[in-house]
């Protein structure tokens, strides 16, 4: 998949030395009806694992109203270099997990928003994708 995507789009230099880096991805994305219905202490819960397992915690980024909403980036480390990036963004009623493994950078993550179903992230917000929800 990885390797079509980069044949769809060859235009684009730095989404095809992206891709060339990376081994997989992973995405998944959940849309509740309204506001509040996910329970945020299995965020709590996802956030502990990744500690648990090594990864370094690099960007917790919460409602600056109090809200449920929050971004988290985890990358792994082996001898230095990164090998894979989780991101989480919550919002008051969705989920966006992303999981990249391969030699990439949070920059380079950002050029991967907009294909392999990973939201395209403008400014620091998730855009909607066109169509609506899942």
């Amino acid at each position: 998949m990885l390797v079509l995507a980069s044949k769809l789009d060859q235009d684009d230099e730095d989404l095809r030395r992206v891709i060339a880096g990376v081994n997989g991805v992973s995405v998944h994305s959940y849309r509740f009806s309204g506001p509040g219905m996910y329970d945020p202490s299995l965020l709590s819960a996802v956030r502990q694992q990744y500690r648990a397992a090594g990864w370094k915690h690099m960007v917790s980024n919460h409602d600056k109203n109090g809200g449920s909403g929050a971004t988290d980036l985890w990358i792994r480390f082996d001898n230095n270099a990164i090998t894979n990036i989780a991101v989480l963004f919550a919002g008051q009623n969705q989920l966006n997990f992303i999981a990249v493994s391969g030699s990439i950078s949070p920059i380079d993550l950002l050029r991967l928003g907009g294909h392999f179903g990973i939201p395209k992230i403008e400014g620091g917000v998730v855009v909607p994708a066109p169509g609506g929800d899942r």
